[in-house]
């Protein structure tokens, strides 16, 4: 099985039509925390991309596999860390542009355009890990809300906040 990093792009023109094309992420240390660093994560401990590319139609490719992950992130209220792991499924479809528009009109509805003959399967994966992971973390047992300092009784919402606390009670 060929293997890709999270750089690799793979020209459309090197894809054995109507066979699957199986890849397999390769990663380093550095990767990891290069992409723990990106999406503001503390660590990624484990990253595994399988996926396979097969042309579909003229002009059209699908990428299909599964990726999973073990990420720590912080908590977005205490900044502890908050241990996930990710598992799914991807399916996209990537279309060659048409150089001549008012020939033939492109929809791209649920497909992404090439990008100079080749599909950004790196940045698919990397994409992808991205979007799946939680948005914002937190521990089970992290307040609502906090606060730090000094309330100030005087601020410009102290009565709706008073009355808030009348109606809770």
């Amino acid at each position: 099985m060929p293997q890709f990093s999270v750089t690799s792009e793979i020209n459309v023109e090197t894809i054995r039509p109507d066979s699957d094309n199986f890849f397999k992420l390769s990663t380093q240390a550095d990767d990891l925390l290069a992409l723990a660093e990106r999406f503001g994560w503390v660590a990624i401990n484990n990253l595994a991309i399988e996926l396979t590319v097969r042309k579909v139609a003229r002009h059209c490719w699908d990428v299909r596999g599964q990726i999973s992950a073990d990420i720590i992130q912080s908590c977005i209220v205490t900044g502890a860390p908050v241990a996930e792991s990710i598992d799914f499924q991807i399916d996209e479809r990537y279309v060659r542009a048409v150089d001549q528009m008012d020939e033939v009109e492109v929809r791209l509805d649920g497909a992404e355009p090439l990008k100079n003959g080749a599909i950004d399967i790196g940045e698919l994966a990397v994409q992808s890990l991205g979007l799946a992971a939680t948005a914002w973390p937190r521990v089970e047992n992290a307040p609502d809300s906090y606060s730090v300092g000094d309330q100030r009784s005087d601020h410009p919402f102290a009565g709706l906040s008073a009355l808030k606390r009348q109606n809770q009670k």
